[in-house]
Order: C-alpha cells, then structure tokens, then sequence
C-alpha cells in the first residue's frame, strides 16, 4: 500500500523537511496538499518533496462550495489557483468535495465547469459539521452511494474513497457500513482517505488519530486493494515534527498494510 500525508498550505516548514526525511526512510510515499486560496507562494516549497503530490482543492473551511450557485464566480476563481499548484507539481489528481446544501445538479454544473480530467470527487458523511455550516441545509452532496455514483458517471472523473466518511453515513441512515464500504468499492477508486472514528456510531468525521478511536480499520482495509493509495488525514500534534504520522505508518506497516 502507497501510505500519503496530508498537508495544509499553510502546514510549518518543519513539516516538509520531516516529509521528505520520512520518504528517504521509506515511510510517507507521497504527499497530499490541501489548497489554501492565496498561498501560491507555497508552491516551489512543495516542489522539493521527492515523492508523488496530490492536490485536494479547498472546501467550506475557506468558502468553496460547488453546490452553491452564489459562489460561481469565486469557486471558479478558487479553482483555478487550484489547478496552479496541480499544474506546477505535475499532479495527475485534484480531489474536490461534491459540497454542502444546494443541490446535485450545482454541483455538478460547476464542477463540469471546471472542465479539468484531473477532479476525483470525494465521498462524504451525510451531515456536515456544524462549525462549519452553523445555519441552513447541512446536507453533503455526494453522502449516499447512488447520489455520489450518479455524479461520478455524469462527471465521468474517478473517485476517492473516505472510509470514515462512509461509516459516518451509513451511521446516519442506520445502514450496514461494511456492505456500504462494498458498494463504494465497486467504483474501483483512484485514492482513499483514512482516519479514526471516536465512536464507531459517529456521525460526523472527527480526524482522531489511527488506533485512538473505534473504526475497525484493519477491516476497512482488508476490503481495499492491496496496492491502493491511502492518504492518512489524522492530526498532527507537534508543529516541529511528524513523529505522530510516522508511528501511524509503522502500525499500518505492522498489520501487513
């Protein structure tokens, strides 16, 4: 399994110089950058990581919401800075969220609009959190596996897997979350996302740090292909170092992942 870290923009330079340290040991395979609108200048930091980059575009946390048709205009200006770090790190990946509220068929429109091959979309829980959408409809556009098929088919883009988002919406709906996880993986998705749930009836997705929490993670993965890419989006407790990512690597490593 190809284990990727993900970053922020904005994340201390003490993470890159740990990042590309950890590659020479073998253990962080790539990197996956969250794209923070106005950190351009980050780009030729990020250029010295040995490894392969994946881009993730922004979402609500910095007012990018593709199912909201008041936003056209700035999502389209988002998304181009977006594509200038896909461009500029020779990234074949650009992972977007679906969105919150609106409705699929915005959401669809302004990702088309977009018209980049390099979008995967991302699964989400049903709910969004509610710091993030205090007022009005919390409900994420890409949650339940027909909604979410439907859009990759009419987008035709490939697909990214959260696991812990699924479990969180299968959770919400009183669905089996394995045999969730199998339908998502009909797909056949070009990247996953893992993190802890700190209960396993959550349902909204929290980021815990693997091991911490109740996800059977070991059976999640075992349902994915062996060889698959998996972006640990866990927290990371120092600003000096990435010792907490590298113990989660060796734990992954450990079980035969």
């Amino acid at each position: 399994m190809q284990i990727g870290l993900k970053v922020w923009a904005c994340n201390p330079i003490a993470h890159l110089h740990a990042a590309v340290e950890l590659a020479g040991k073998g253990l962080c395979d790539y990197v996956e950058i969250y794209v923070i609108p106005g950190m351009l200048e980050k780009i030729p930091l990020w250029a010295e990581f040995p490894g392969r980059k994946v881009i993730h575009a922004p979402h609500l946390a910095h007012n990018f919401n593709p199912a909201d048709a008041a936003l056209r205009r700035s999502n389209r200006a988002v998304f181009a800075q977006v594509r200038e770090f896909a461009d500029a790190l020779a990234s074949n990946i650009i992972i977007c969220h679906g969105g919150t509220g609106g409705s699929a068929e915005e959401s669809l429109r302004q990702l088309k609009s977009f018209d980049d091959p390099r979008i995967v979309l991302e699964n989400k829980p049903f709910w969004q959190h509610p710091d993030l959408m205090p007022r009005g409809d919390r409900h994420c556009r890409g949650a339940v596996f027909e909604e979410f098929s439907a859009m990759t088919k009419a987008l035709q883009v490939r697909s990214c897997h959260d696991l812990a988002h699924t479990v969180c919406m299968a959770n919400s709906l009183q669905l089996d979350p394995w045999q969730e996880i199998a339908r998502f993986e009909t797909l056949r998705p070009a990247i996953y996302h893992l993190s802890d749930l700190i209960s396993a009836d959550d349902e909204l997705d929290m980021h815990a740090a693997l091991g911490s929490g109740e996800l059977n993670w070991q059976k999640a993965l075992q349902m994915i292909p062996q060889d698959a890419m998996l972006t640990l989006e866990t927290p990371k407790a120092s600003q000096e170092n990435l010792d907490d990512f590298a113990s989660e690597v060796k734990l992954l490593r450990s079980a035969g992942f």
